[in-house]
């Protein structure tokens, strides 16, 4: 993840501003922090008092010291001392609190927990240069730390963040650095969605064809293709081995990892390797994510032994008090055509069929409490009552749910998608969905977990916390796009998370990461999103504004995207030209922030031809053939079924149009999802013979300066799309 020579070079470059800094900056920010006089000097010499030198948080903030500075630091076990950062077990201190005391003489850590100790080193990390995190070595003679006085400890016990590994697979090199950049902003839990229809992510030895079948999708796999994997064999899992090693490298630094297996719906990658535990009835409902027999069946009593057995093994295997089911979007049409579940409602005395939903999930909870586990799922799970008081619920769906499932005395951790789902859009001209609603730094940072509640103290007390949510199916490329998604917005998860609710305020937390913390992220080698300018077209002049003040705007005058050697903005452009004009914040050479053009000015202008549409692939019933006649390019017409060879959509124009490109798009506006993955555009000068032009690619494809007229555009499948159904779109003509 290191970005070697450039990244020194901007670590270097830093070194000496950090050094001027009265401000600390620290994300996120203490409960109290009181400067006092004078200054700590690093310098040769420096040694780390402890209990025992084999403790992690000490070999820790070793590793951290000996890469920044230009001497070795010893860990002893000598009490005090000058020139000593000194660890002290204190029992009046909160669980994962720490006071962190910098004297002139010397530096303490006072925690009463191994979390505490570990997050006063994060903290103490902070008030070095940010290239401390990078590993690259600085080469410090010596370096101040202001004295201060900074007493701390966490809001809420539960501060996480859930990471889908199933839609797109994530190497345990990865993992393990997402768990250090989730500790460095104290963040305490790595709630991982292991199984879901797209693949299953984890060894279950009684059962191996979960991974050598469910962990792979693609043309001639058991899971097809979905999310862009195409013809290629893509997936991966991790053995009880690998896994058993990464909770430990996540329990050094105080992460827990919460396991999930989704069920009985989100399980097509179990379902397809078992076979015979469906329900054996057909249905045209696909699940949210469009897949079919994905829901395990109730009324097979036979399923519960199989599930049983799967779960004793995640037990074995995780130390978390919880197994997550997931539990949520189950598609009760199976169940309702199915004479197995019918047998089950009939002697239960059950009148409606989701009220099957509510037996599974107790059947879970039953199996789960006997291994000594505390069941946890998606909020669906509360959604029929009688569940164990200990049941823990995620709420998702809205703050409502998380109210519902509270009122009902149930443990509760928020993640609102409103708020919380980190795969959202963090603008409009950005990728990522936006279902749930578009999430930009400032909305994810208002949000408190018990906003719009009221509780009693008792039942405050059953919020237990905040997690973030990262679905993965837009995430497989580009390299290193969940970074983009997840950095900064996690930093104001983790603020939520862990700061006093008073102790909140933006300007001031966007103020902290601009001037120090965005180092850090660089630092640590992730590759964040930075904030574009705004920029608009008054009066001839194109107006540029900051996304804040240190901000360096690159800009081209050819409608390129900038570079790192495009001219810097530095005043007033006066042009007649304004469509031609991009801009772009530079964090540094290799980090930037998406191009943009004025806000009030078009892009592009479109050339809108009569023409009509054919095909012989079967269209959605809501969906209006005629929608691809509009140049709406908000309007999108779906099929009904996953496309096949041989078929064809054809575009056929008034008059041939003159023109130097035609852009095919397929699937959603913005977002690659549910396009043609196989097949290829063809065009026609006579609307009878055609010639055959580019491949899709990532569901687009071009005609390009084509000789003359054109009067037909024809796309031909040549094989399945990845998903359920396809989208087709309006031409793009240049």
């Amino acid at each position: 993840m290191k970005k070697g020579l450039v990244l020194l070079v901007f670590i270097f470059g830093n070194i000496i501003s950090g050094m001027a800094e009265t401000k600390l900056n620290i994300v996120p920010t203490p409960n109290k922090i009181v400067m006092g006089e004078g200054t700590f000097m690093v310098k040769r010499g420096l040694s780390i008092s402890t209990d025992d030198v084999r403790d992690f948080s000490a070999l820790y903030l070793q590793e951290k010291l000996n890469g920044a500075l230009d001497f070795p630091v010893q860990i002893t076990t000598a009490k005090g001392g000058k020139n000593t950062i000194i660890f002290i077990t204190d029992s009046t201190i909160p669980a994962e609190g720490y006071k962190l005391t910098v004297t002139p003489e010397n530096v303490t850590i006072a925690s009463s927990d191994m979390g505490g100790k570990y997050y006063g080193v994060q903290t103490l990390l902070q008030l070095f240069p940010a290239g401390i995190y990078s590993g690259a070595s600085l080469r410090l003679k010596e370096y101040p730390l202001e004295a201060v006085t900074i007493e701390d400890a966490p809001r809420f016990s539960y501060r996480g963040f859930m990471l889908d590994v199933s839609r797109t697979f994530f190497d345990l090199d990865y993992l393990r650095s997402y768990i250090d950049w989730m500790s460095a902003h104290k963040l305490n839990r790595l709630h991982l969605h292991l199984t879901d229809d797209n693949g299953w992510r984890i060894e279950i030895k009684k059962y191996p064809e979960l991974t050598t079948k469910g962990a792979w999708r693609g043309k001639d796999e058991l899971i097809p293709p979905t999310y862009l994997s195409g013809d290629e064999r893509y997936g991966g899992y991790y053995t009880q081995k690998e896994m058993k090693e990464l909770i430990k490298y996540a329990q050094e630094r105080n992460i827990m990892i919460i396991p999930e297996f989704d069920l009985p719906g989100h399980a097509l990658s179990s379902t397809k390797v078992f076979g015979n535990v469906t329900c054996g009835t057909t249905t045209d409902a696909p699940s949210a994510c469009g897949e079919f027999d994905n829901v395990w069946c109730v009324g097979k009593e036979s399923n519960f032994k199989i599930l049983e057995n799967i779960l004793k093994e995640l037990a074995s295997i995780f130390p978390s008090p919880y197994l997550n089911i997931g539990g949520d979007e189950v598609i009760f049409d199976y169940w309702r055509q199915c004479p197995d579940c019918q047998a089950v409602m009939e002697r239960e005395g059950f009148k409606d069929v989701e009220e099957l939903h509510g037996y599974f999930v107790r059947r879970m909870e039953k199996i789960i409490n006997k291994l000594g586990k505390v069941m946890m799922g998606w909020d669906d799970i509360q959604d029929f009552g009688g569940l164990n008081p200990t049941s823990t619920v995620v709420a998702w769906r809205s703050q409502s749910k998380g109210v519902e499932s509270i009122k009902k005395g149930q443990p509760t951790i928020m993640q609102a998608a409103q708020y919380l789902y980190v795969d959202m859009q963090y603008t409009p001209a950005e990728r990522g969905h936006s279902w749930a609603a578009i999430i930009p730094l400032d909305r994810i940072y208002s949000y408190d977990p018990l906003q719009d509640m009221e509780l009693t103290p008792e039942e405050e007390k059953l919020v237990l916390g905040v997690q973030a949510g990262l679905w993965t199916e837009l995430m497989q490329f580009p390299p290193r796009f969940s970074e983009y998604q997840v950095f900064p917005r996690l930093c104001a998860v983790a603020e939520t998370g862990w700061s006093a609710k008073e102790d909140k305020n933006y300007e001031d937390f966007h103020s902290r990461l601009v001037n120090k913390h965005y180092d850090r992220l660089y630092s640590m080698g992730i590759a964040f999103r930075v904030e574009p300018p705004k920029v608009v077209y008054e009066d001839s002049e194109l107006k540029v504004t900051l996304p804040y003040p240190s901000a360096v705007v690159r800009y081209t005058t050819d409608g390129t995207e900038p570079t790192s050697a495009s001219k810097v903005y530095s005043g007033k452009i006066i042009t007649n030209t304004p469509e031609d004009f991009r801009f772009s914040t530079f964090f540094s050479r290799d980090l930037h922030s998406i191009a943009v053009a004025a806000e009030n000015v078009t892009l592009h202008h479109y050339i809108t031809p009569k023409v009509k549409v054919e095909t012989d692939i079967p269209i959605w019933e809501k969906s209006k053939l005629e929608d691809l006649t509009t140049y709406n390019f908000n309007k999108r017409v779906r099929t009904k079924e996953r496309l096949q060879a041989g078929q064809t959509l054809t575009y056929i124009f008034d008059e041939p149009v003159e023109c130097n490109t035609i852009h095919i798009p397929t699937g959603y506006t913005n977002i690659p999802f549910y396009g043609v993955s196989n097949g290829y555009v063809e065009y026609s000068y006579d609307g009878v013979n055609f010639i055959k032009g580019e491949e899709f690619y990532r569901y687009h494809a071009y005609i390009r300066n084509p000789e003359k007229g054109v009067k037909a555009v024809r796309i031909v499948i040549t094989g399945p799309n990845d998903g359920y159904s396809c989208n087709f779109q309006n031409l793009k003509i240049e």
